[in-house]
């Protein structure tokens, strides 16, 4: 969402639609790995144009426009958003040891463990990017009897500890440069 906080701004409507173009732009490739947003609510609150009409045109506007609102998204310390699946594993009480470690070491949140009879579930959440070779080591976890199934739980903050990281492969994975941008790469 942008919002035109201004107040008299003179010529302002002749370059309006040029910013809400650059601010789209913006949207569909954030500044921190290129990747769409979401969730973000910008604020104009001044804008300096130039007198002539020549120097107010595309070239020059969404230019100044996506440079201004990437160094604010940069500044506002942005997040990166990770897909999450719930998670129910049913094993047999005697190799649930193994499935909770299997759970665990891929960052998965256990939230409840009920008994039945001689077994066990696991309930709880994993990260996609975790679940990725999930069935072999769960199936060498529990002897080959476990049954388990997933559903999509949305999305959650990706931990501060793996942003780094993560974005790194995201730029190297799209050619761009590792090292993620500062509000210093945005500004005039």
């Amino acid at each position: 969402m942008l919002v035109n906080d201004t107040k008299g701004i003179q010529n302002l409507h002749e370059t309006r639609e040029l910013i809400i173009e650059g601010f789209n732009e913006v949207c569909k490739k954030g500044p921190v790995a290129e990747e769409p947003m979401m969730g973000v609510m910008m604020r104009l609150v001044d804008a300096k144009l130039h007198e002539d009409a020549i120097h107010r045109g595309p070239a020059q506007t969404i230019p100044a426009v996506r440079n201004a609102c990437r160094g604010a998204l940069i500044r506002s310390r942005p997040v990166i958003l990770e897909p999450m699946q719930n998670l129910r594993v049913d094993a047999p009480n005697d190799v649930i040891g193994g499935v909770t470690r299997e759970v665990t070491n891929r960052r998965g949140i256990i939230e409840d463990m009920p008994v039945d009879g001689g077994t066990a579930s696991v309930i709880g959440k994993m990260p996609v990017a975790e679940t990725f070779g999930f069935s072999n080591d769960i199936r060498a976890a529990s002897q080959g009897r476990a049954v388990w199934n997933t559903e999509n739980a949305g999305f959650e903050m990706l931990p501060p500890s793996l942003f780094e990281k993560t974005v790194g492969e995201i730029r190297e994975r799209k050619g761009l440069k590792a090292e993620v941008p500062t509000e210093l790469n945005y500004t005039d």
